[in-house]
């Protein structure tokens, strides 16, 4: 069958922003994709950040005085005029790469674009300050519209496209004195790491949608941006402050995931190594290190005392079976949905650490976890060994 097209594909402008920015819901959920960016472009193949300097800090201010709260993410990276074109493509499939050969987070920056389109009342901005240029480019306009969701420079494009600046610290200064701040009450390692590399990078928003009168609940905004399974690896590789109203959070300390305690008389974790080859539900199998010539992934049970259920704040959220690769989180599964609820083991939290699976399964687009017959079967087999270890773990249990 022949066909002629004689016009490019069209979509409707509105409907597709719709689309494509409705899964962030949250600004927990923003900030991570904030931080993952941050992750990203700290990488050898963007900023190339030294690991001493890979510090960044999340900034919480109330409205006060007039002036409306904002909620904004500081680096040390330092956007660049080809950062801040490539951000302003709504979903470039290459923007995470562009021509790296590494296999990265897919990040693609829409996440974090999603979320200044989508969740504040003010104008939302990228600002770069890299090699004395400064780029700034920003949302502005009303919520839901397709002019709220066209980049443009900011203030204008002779003040914000690869201007050369005269003074870094006089536009550090500037950037983080509506947050209460000064180069000197920045966090010490962010501020060694910035006067350092005179680069920094600031994504902010004003009048953040859901605030009661303007107040940020800073303790539950940053405990549900630590508890979220993307913070993981951000957390792992970056240094993360919390600043609300010039306060350092955490007693000037960087966030971490919580400290789960083991459940005690269980060598915990419990490993238990990837099989090479793993076959899905319809009868082929898949390689999990392409033909031998990667390191075998693993299967990680974690163990915890305190019951995962019932603590809703801090490890129900982490009571799941997580997938990821080197590179990124790619999936994760409940552990009631492995197993019945009432046969759920309420102080489990399993961990499926697969270091190398082969790109097209990294990408999850030719196979899904749920498929995987292997991780199932085993994911429950290792839960329910647990539960029995546990058992016999308990005072007056009999010993076999």
């Amino acid at each position: 069958m022949s066909i002629e097209r004689n016009e490019p594909i069209h979509f409707h402008e509105q409907g597709t922003l719709e689309a494509v920015t409705r899964w962030i819901a949250t600004h927990h959920d923003g900030i991570v994709e904030w931080l993952k960016n941050v992750r990203r472009q700290y990488q050898v193949d963007r900023a190339n950040v030294a690991e001493n300097h890979r510090v960044a800090a999340l900034l919480l201010q109330d409205a006060r005085d007039g002036k409306p709260a904002r909620i904004g993410v500081i680096d040390v990276g330092g956007a660049t005029l080809e950062d801040v074109t490539a951000w302003s493509t709504w979903q470039d499939t290459a923007a995470s790469h562009r021509g790296s050969a590494l296999q990265e987070e897919e990040t693609q920056g829409n996440g974090g674009k999603a979320y200044m389109y989508r969740l504040f009342v003010g104008s939302t901005r990228i600002l770069g300050i890299r090699d004395r240029r400064r780029n700034c480019k920003g949302f502005d306009c009303e919520l839901g519209t397709v002019d709220r969701g066209t980049p443009g420079w900011m203030p204008t494009l002779a003040a914000g496209r690869d201007v050369e600046i005269s003074s870094f610290e006089a536009e550090l200064r500037q950037a983080i004195e509506p947050y209460g701040l000064s180069i000197a009450s920045l966090p010490g390692s962010l501020r060694i790491a910035i006067t350092a590399r005179k680069n920094f990078t600031l994504v902010e928003g004003e009048s953040p949608i859901g605030l009661y009168r303007g107040q940020i609940d800073a303790e539950d905004f940053v405990a549900k941006a630590v508890r979220h399974q993307q913070s993981t690896l951000c957390l792992e590789q970056i240094q993360v402050f919390a600043i609300h109203n010039g306060r350092v959070l955490n007693e000037g300390k960087k966030l971490e995931l919580p400290t789960i305690i083991p459940y005690p008389g269980i060598d915990s974790p419990i490993v238990h190594e990837v099989p090479d080859q793993l076959e899905v539900d319809n009868g082929q199998a898949v390689s999990t290190t392409e033909g031998g010539t990667k390191q075998k992934g693993r299967l990680i049970l974690h163990t915890s005392l305190e019951n995962m259920q019932n603590a809703y704040r801090n490890l129900r959220p982490r009571w799941q079976i997580v997938y990821r690769t080197r590179h990124q989180m790619i999936d994760s599964k409940p552990v009631p949905n492995l197993l019945p609820r009432r046969q759920a083991l309420r102080s489990s939290m399993g961990l499926w650490n697969c270091l190398h699976l082969n790109h097209h399964m990294s990408s999850m687009a030719a196979v899904d976890p749920k498929r995987v017959l292997w991780s199932k079967h085993s994911t429950v087999s290792l839960l329910k060994e647990f539960g029995r270890l546990r058992m016999r773990s308990m005072p007056g249990a009999a010993k076999n």
